[in-house]
């Protein structure tokens, strides 16, 4: 008869449950909205509220704090250095749906440069008392219009197609805070945009490390060689003890909750202190690689996929050194977890990755290699409209074509999708990837 005792979850299995236990449908229906939602952390809160979709999300939002909501302004109105205007614009429309207070408010409590900038983007400001106004064009009418002091007169910035007019956005800021407002339309009037976006942009890189994410430069490192032997890896665990981000959020916790070698070592952790640092080093290099791999923090299908691609890249790299350390060891013994374990406290998860990275980049040296053989370049170099319409053939190019990317990932292996990459999670798929190259060439 089977016990019908629960099985007592491990640490890291705990954490993990309770990440995806953090569903936007199961917040939205709680009683106690408010609190729910106080307990986000702004990476959770914003993710969720991308999942869920902004329209969805309005009383998600109405709650947010401060800290909350320039958190999802930070990770989606940005553009490596460039704001977006119309990402802004798309976070107001969800709060114009609940009337102008909110709106006004929404905008109001985000950086007061961020205001700065999204004012300066979108209208000039004219003091009629002293500045020379521009005449009006009889060509092409440029949308204008006095504050409702009688101070400014505002002009609409060319080519903006925005869901929440600059105009509506001000008579609401003017309603519920004029003297704010005020402030802020002239500051706007003298200062120079471009500064006002250095500033804005600054401020912005600040937070961004405090989530989690590190400047390009710094997450480029991720791709680095590893040190060739071990030694203290006091540099590589970074940051993240620092971090405001205590938790997995739910979309990283999914990939995190698959059999991989890094699950299972993970498994082992009793020491609440020392899970909560490696889970933060999980979050800092997944965050660093989603800004290294160019994908923009808005596209929750993308951000899964470089989760996943995280959480194999650092198995393998475990996988890599323990084979190094013990050829004869297998990974399927009870202490290969263990072992993995030991190397992830004494490398660190960053360097796990880098040690995964770098077992892949013999297969991109030997299709270069391949590449010189004429045969297989002429093949390979075939324009599209001579390849080959034989699912196998589009299939072996995919495979090539995804060795010989900037980072090598296993691809050509989905015959309806052949485009399809994913990262090497284990040495076995690195040796089959080389036989099928030897078998193509």
């Amino acid at each position: 008869m089977a016990s019908k005792t629960p099985v007592k979850l491990t640490p890291f299995h705990a954490d993990l449950a309770g990440a995806l236990s953090l569903r936007a449908e199961k917040i939205l229906a709680a009683t106690d909205l408010a609190e729910e939602v106080a307990a986000l952390e702004p990476l959770e809160a914003y993710y969720i509220v991308k999942e869920v979709g902004m329209d969805q999300a309005l009383p998600i939002l109405s709650e947010m704090d401060h800290e909350q909501l320039q958190a999802c302004i930070d990770l989606d109105c940005w553009n490596r250095y460039d704001f977006s205007v119309d990402g802004l614009d798309q976070w107001l429309a969800a709060f114009a749906q609940a009337g102008p207070e909110e709106l006004a408010s929404a905008f109001l409590s985000l950086d007061y440069v961020v205001q700065l900038l999204f004012l300066a983007r979108t209208v000039t400001v004219y003091d009629p008392d002293t500045d020379q106004i521009p005449g009006e064009n009889e060509d092409k009418v440029i949308p204008r219009a006095m504050t409702p002091d009688g101070t400014y007169l505002l002009e609409l910035k060319t080519d903006l197609v925005l869901k929440v007019h600059p105009f509506t956005l001000l008579d609401a800021m003017y309603q519920y805070e004029p003297v704010e407002t005020h402030r802020l339309l002239s500051e706007v009037r003298v200062e120079l945009p471009m500064q006002i976006e250095e500033e804005a942009l600054r401020f912005r890189n600040g937070r961004m490390e405090d989530l989690g994410f590190a400047p390009p430069e710094e997450a480029a490192r991720l791709f680095s060689r590893p040190a060739a032997r071990k030694e203290p890896a006091a540099d590589l665990h970074l940051k993240p003890i620092d971090s405001a981000v205590t938790r997995i959020p739910t979309v990283y916790a999914r990939p995190l909750s698959e059999t991989t070698l890094l699950q299972q070592a993970l498994s082992l952790v009793v020491d609440q202190e020392s899970l909560l640092r490696l889970e933060q080093e999980i979050v800092w290099v997944i965050n660093s690689a989603i800004i290294a791999y160019g994908e923009k923090t808005g596209e929750i299908r993308e951000i899964t996929t470089i989760a996943e691609r995280v959480r194999d890249t650092i198995s393998l790299g475990l996988e890599s050194l323990l084979v190094k350390e013990e050829p004869d060891s297998g990974m399927d013994d009870t202490g290969a977890a263990a072992r993995a374990l030991e190397l992830l406290n004494f490398w660190g998860v960053a360097d796990m990755f880098r040690h995964g990275f770098a077992a892949t980049r013999s297969l991109k040296q030997e299709v270069q290699k391949a590449l010189r053989e004429p045969l297989f370049e002429a093949w390979y170099a075939l324009p599209e409209n001579e390849q080959s319409d034989d699912p196998g053939d589009r299939q072996a190019r995919a495979f090539v074509t995804a060795l010989l990317g900037r980072h090598p990932m296993r691809g050509g292996f989905d015959l309806a999708n052949p485009d399809t990459v994913r990262a090497f999670a284990s040495l076995a798929d690195i040796n089959v990837a080389r036989i099928r190259l030897k078998r193509l060439v």
